[in-house]
């Protein structure tokens, strides 16, 4: 029996514990969500257009390539192109010439069929004459002298004949010859060109694939552009929410402090960035929100004015005090290296109090104090509320 109550306590206390799981869940997801600051989405929003900035840059570093690529094979496919124009000249020259010498040979070709032909009806003749009987050849003469010459005759003739024949044959092969000749030249004018040609279409194709290259490359950054549009316009919103935390005086109660403001580094008066200077961060036009002051590591850093601190903080400025002085004034001390004992939120702080030490905290490269000055949650120059003699001793 006493097992079985020691079973059921054990059930009874594990549904308990579901129980309060239950409960708490739901509020520890709304702390976490509420943990998320004003800073944070800001260095969220950021870091996602610095990430997109940076695929940006990659894709538009293709295109140029693309863009570089493209460029060089067209000029290689316009100087082959000349090439190709120059070939062809060069071929219907040589074509030119071959069927001018076909011409020629053609005639060549008639000339001794021609010759051969009446070389031909001689030769029968001669032939017929030759098988007449002696007497009747001395019949049809009127001297034996004028049938030696008639002998002769028909031996001069058939001989001319024959070395006619004989030449305009030697010319037809002569001419055979050069046809070949100009043939085989032309065979090889036109692979060339062939080889041109096949040399051109890669570079055509090679600039085909850089368009194709960069029409993706254009598509690919319209799509980013876009994103980037969205991430902006989040920024922004981010941006402004941090605006409103710097701009926050709620439960401030001070009389703002007359006169001059306290120099938070006394001693330190080289400027290394001056108040308003022009940048552009993720398409919005900004400045330089305040004065940076360079100095050792470890200064004292003193409250410019009276006000109630805050320490929540954008991740730029590193470990940071604000303090809001009243009627929408707050100063900024930004990158310090730790907060002075006892400064924390909502403690008030007298002017020329200590609040802090310098340092390289956050979005920083050296050690030096961001002084900021912010009416309004703008930010505002803060020399016209210095007093004359630290303003003049400030220098660069």
């Amino acid at each position: 029996m006493e097992h079985r109550k020691k079973i059921l306590r054990a059930v009874c206390l594990a549904l308990a514990c579901l129980m309060v799981l239950t409960l708490v869940a739901p509020l520890a997801s709304a702390f976490v969500f509420a943990e998320e600051t004003p800073a944070d989405k800001l260095q969220q929003a950021q870091e996602a257009l610095d990430a997109i900035e940076d695929e940006i840059e990659s894709i538009e570093s293709s295109k140029e390539a693309a863009q570089q690529s493209k460029a060089y094979y067209e000029q290689l496919s316009n100087a082959v192109k000349q090439q190709i124009e120059a070939q062809s000249a060069l071929i219907s020259a040589q074509q030119e010439s071959i069927s001018l010498k076909q011409d020629e040979l053609e005639k060549k070709i008639a000339e001794v069929e021609a010759t051969q032909t009446l070389f031909d009806e001689r030769m029968k003749t001669m032939y017929i004459q030759h098988n007449r009987s002696s007497l009747s050849v001395l019949l049809g003469v009127t001297s034996f002298a004028e049938a030696l010459r008639y002998i002769e005759n028909l031996q001069y003739i058939a001989q001319s004949d024959t070395e006619l024949i004989e030449t305009l044959r030697a010319q037809k092969d002569e001419l055979d010859t050069v046809i070949a000749d100009l043939d085989a030249e032309l065979a090889v004018l036109e692979q060339q060109k062939a080889d041109l040609e096949a040399q051109k279409q890669q570079y055509v194709n090679s600039v085909t694939a850089a368009n194709n290259e960069i029409s993706a490359a254009d598509a690919e950054l319209a799509a980013k552009s876009e994103e980037e549009k969205e991430l902006q316009r989040l920024y922004e919103e981010a941006r402004q929410e941090w605006l409103a935390w710097v701009n926050d005086t709620s439960g401030s109660d001070v009389i703002l402090d007359t006169g001059y403001f306290y120099w938070p580094l006394p001693g330190y008066y080289r400027i290394s960035s001056d108040y308003g200077v022009g940048r552009w961060i993720y398409g919005v036009y900004d400045v330089h929100r305040g004065l940076d002051i360079p100095a050792p590591a470890g200064t004292p850093i003193y409250a410019a004015y009276g006000g109630v601190v805050s320490t929540n903080a954008h991740w730029s400025y590193g470990t940071c005090v604000k303090i809001s002085h009243g009627d929408g004034m707050v100063t900024i001390y930004g990158h310090m290296s730790a907060r002075a004992a006892g400064i924390s939120d909502g403690v008030t702080v007298t002017k020329g109090q200590l609040i802090g030490y310098v340092g390289s905290t956050g979005n920083s490269t050296g050690n030096h104090l961001h002084f900021e000055l912010d009416i309004n949650g703008s930010p505002t120059s803060a020399r016209p509320y210095l007093d004359p003699n630290i303003e003049a001793s400030l220098h660069y």
